[in-house]
């Protein structure tokens, strides 16, 4: 899938080798990003054509930074500050990065017509190395997608690019989400045709744009009225669906782990690995042997 938006970067020290690692991935509506930086100088650029908004983790010894070639900023401690840039701007900018490993993550936003109201942004205006608590707690979760310690999931991913969506609306205005209100939970119809669509689809990719399409909702609301109806987010539910079917399947030991994981939804073993640890307790491969010392 092709990407939505990137951070472009050039070397202003060509003898420069490989200072920065990109690991990229996209989903339906939005990319993410996250670039590792070792000691160097760099210029970058963002041309926002999608919404652009990143966590920025380094101290720099030097360096410049605006948004359109009005807002400015020398600022060199750069920890746990954010950027956002809408739609149609754009971010550009030199750094020399201080003796330390250095890190960004990126996230390019592209407008969702189906949920313009709760998730409409183009309000908000550009901001520079700005705090927002809710705003970097949700991209250190995107982040640990990318670096591997979560699970790749695209309902899951949709579901944060969602909640930055909302987060970033609220940090424009506060009274908005207090003014909004939610709806009610899905009919029993409504909870039937998700439940059949989930089983039938369990080894295959499951986004939230699929889910709410089947019940004409916009993936903000769907997601709420999902959670009310169910008590869980629509992520949360299908991977208890994947880990209970991922059980069922552990007792046939003609399969392999990795047939198991394809089998309920999962790229790999060591997805399933994780899922499965954190919602039973223990490893597939565990749980694999008690079952089978039980049944002698």
């Amino acid at each position: 899938m092709k990407p939505f938006g990137r951070i472009e970067w050039d070397k202003r020290r060509p003898d420069a080798r490989d200072p920065y690692i990109v690991k990229r991935v996209t989903w339906s509506w939005l990319t993410a990003e996250l670039v590792q930086i070792r000691p160097t100088e760099l210029e970058y650029r963002v041309k926002a054509d999608v919404a652009y908004l990143a966590l920025h983790d380094f101290l720099r010894a030097d360096g410049e930074t605006s948004i359109d070639g009005r807002i400015r900023s020398t600022l060199l401690d750069l920890q746990n500050t954010l950027t956002f840039v809408p739609a149609g701007s754009y971010v550009e900018g030199w750094n020399r990065f201080k003796s330390r490993t250095s890190s960004v993550v990126a996230v390019h936003l592209s407008h969702l017509a189906s949920d313009s109201k709760a998730t409409d942004i183009s309000g908000v205006p550009p901001s520079l190395y700005f705090e927002n608590e809710s705003l970097r707690a949700t991209l250190l979760k995107l982040r640990s997608v990318l670096d591997g310690s979560s699970i790749n999931d695209p309902a899951y991913a949709e579901t944060l690019g969602l909640l930055l969506l909302w987060e970033l609306r609220h940090a424009a205005n506060p009274l908005r989400s207090q003014q909004e209100s939610v709806r009610g939970g899905l009919t029993a119809h409504q909870l039937r045709r998700i439940t059949q669509f989930i089983d039938s689809q369990i080894s295959s990719d499951i986004t939230i744009s699929d889910l709410a399409a089947l019940v004409g909702l916009s993936q903000f609301h769907f997601i709420r009225a999902f959670k009310e109806s169910v008590g869980l987010s629509p992520y949360q539910h299908v991977l208890s669906k994947r880990v209970r079917r991922a059980r069922e399947l552990l007792s046939n030991h003609n399969l392999s782990l990795s047939d198991v994981a394809h089998a309920v939804g999962f790229s790999d073993a060591s997805q399933l690995n994780r899922a499965f640890q954190k919602s039973i307790g223990i490893t597939p491969t565990a749980f694999r042997r008690e079952t089978a010392s039980d049944s002698s």
